[in-house]
Parts: C-alpha cells; structure tokens; sequence
C-alpha cells in the first residue's frame, strides 16, 4: 500500500489523501468541496481513475461541504470507471443527503466504513 497527499494550495480548504491497495484506491477528502476546491478534487480523482484501479473508494467522511459540483466530480468518475466500481463512504448527512436525494446513491456503492467498501464484492 502507498500513500501520497495533497492540499489544495488556492484555499487551504481541502486535503486529499490518496492510498492503493491491491486492487483499490482510496481517496480520502477532508473539507469542503466547492466550486473552488472541486475542480483540484477532479484532477486527483481522475488522476486516480486512469491508473485503472479495481475499485476506487472514495471516503467522504471528514467532508463538511459537498456542494453540486462535488457531486459531478463522483458522477463523472463513476461514468468513467463502469457500474460499481466507485463506492462512497459517508457516515454524515452532509455527504449522504445529496447523494441520495439525487439518487447518485442508486448507481454509486454507499458505505459507512472503508473496510466494507473494500470488502464489499463487485455488487456495492
């Protein structure tokens, strides 16, 4: 497993965390992701994806904002990486109340822990 992370120089509002596992990647996001911050967030996140991982998790767990634009970066890379591949994990209706009122929670795996998306088989 590696482990590299990035800040978002321009705010300071947002640390990005990315590890790889055998055949994941976790992305972990502290923050807000906004207008400002999710444009960095889709370079990592993409960045992430054209290294072909298994599965990629993305932990929104230390998230405190996740506004329209966050969602299009997690929409766009479950486009990207096929049917269930993307999984989120949320404990906080900050992040799980827009994934589900927009029903991106219906394409996209939604776990409490990074242990059982990671463990969760090819069905989210």
């Amino acid at each position: 497993m590696t482990s590299s992370h990035r800040d978002v120089p321009e705010t300071g509002d947002l640390l990005v965390t990315v590890r790889r596992h055998e055949r994941a990647a976790v992305v972990t996001v502290a923050g807000e992701i906004d207008l400002v911050t999710a444009p960095e967030l889709d370079e990592i996140v993409t960045g992430v994806v054209d290294e072909s991982p298994e599965v990629l998790v993305v932990d929104l767990r230390k998230v405190t904002f996740l506004s329209s634009a966050g969602l299009q970066v997690l929409a766009a890379a479950h486009q990207r990486l096929g049917e269930r591949r993307l999984r989120v994990v949320s404990t906080s209706h900050v992040t799980t109340r827009p994934l589900t009122s927009t029903g991106l929670d219906t394409w996209i795996g939604l776990f409490t822990t990074v242990d059982e998306a990671l463990a969760s088989g090819t069905e989210a």
